[in-house]
């Protein structure tokens, strides 16, 4: 069993058991010789009810994300030679290759040339200067030498093109969970949870903290008013943002609309 799903399939119990005043109790459901199943049944004194742990994500920037990671120099580098530290934006949408291979050299390059700042949004070198170009090509928007760090330290922060919200509009989470329910794999995550017979089929979806800010913000607004539009095969909604005791949830259904837990589990 993942961690996540662990701590998911918890909460889940967690907020049932206090809410029936009684316990609920978990069984791993999705194990062999059942791959393929929902997640886990929920034990009640009234019968099963399945449970399906997802997240939702924008797979794009994830996958972007990995790369960088796998591929790329990572959060922070070491470069020998340099007389300062640097601090570089990075698109992490283009490929990581060239950065990886020429970091070491056009830093070098640009301290030798007394260039404190260059990249993508240089309006003064972009398309004039070999090494603001070749920056600008490997997905640097910004490299500047910074003070304070020790010399030949190299900070990386990335950016993605994340999904925007309307200011104070707490339906904005309603809407977003309508459009990510008709992706095939949450299709999937529905057709599992149908599958199982039970009369309560629950969907649990981690909302990522990384390609989803635009959602965890919109929790700050409130409780959304508006119904998604959620598959007949589902029929409770939890959505969850991580903290350090547990969750903040959001939870729909058709029969209460929404509701809010903290979950400490």
């Amino acid at each position: 069993m993942k961690p996540a799903e662990a701590l998911a399939s918890r909460i889940v119990a967690t907020v049932l058991s206090d809410e029936r005043g009684e316990p609920v109790t978990i069984e791993d459901w999705d194990i062999p010789p059942r791959q393929g199943a929902h997640d886990f049944w929920l034990h009640t004194s009234a019968g099963r009810e399945a449970l399906e742990i997802t997240r939702m994500a924008e797979q794009d920037t994830i996958t972007h994300a990995m790369h960088w990671r796998k591929t790329g120099p990572g959060f922070e580098a070491t470069v020998s030679g340099l007389s300062s530290a640097w601090m570089l934006v990075v698109d992490q949408e283009v490929k990581a290759t060239a950065l990886t291979e020429k970091l070491a050299e056009w830093l070098r390059a640009l301290e030798t040339e007394g260039i404190t700042k260059t990249g993508k949004w240089d309006g003064e070198r972009i398309y004039q200067h070999p090494i603001t170009n070749g920056l600008a090509a490997a997905g640097v928007l910004e490299a500047s030498a910074v003070a304070g760090p020790p010399a030949g330290m190299v900070v990386l922060s990335y950016v993605s093109n994340l999904k925007s919200r309307p200011a104070g509009d707490p339906n904005h989470t309603a809407n977003e969970l309508t459009e990510i329910l008709k992706l095939d794999r949450h299709q999937k995550d529905a057709a599992k949870l149908g599958r199982s017979g039970a009369s309560e089929r629950h969907l649990f979806m981690w909302v990522d903290m990384h390609s989803r800010w635009d959602v965890v913000r919109a929790f700050d607004e409130g409780d959304p008013t508006a119904a998604p539009v959620v598959d007949s095969n589902i029929t409770t909604v939890w959505l969850a943002v991580p903290t350090p005791e547990g969750a903040e949830v959001l939870r729909w259904s058709a029969l209460h609309g929404w509701r809010r837990h903290n979950v400490t589990a």
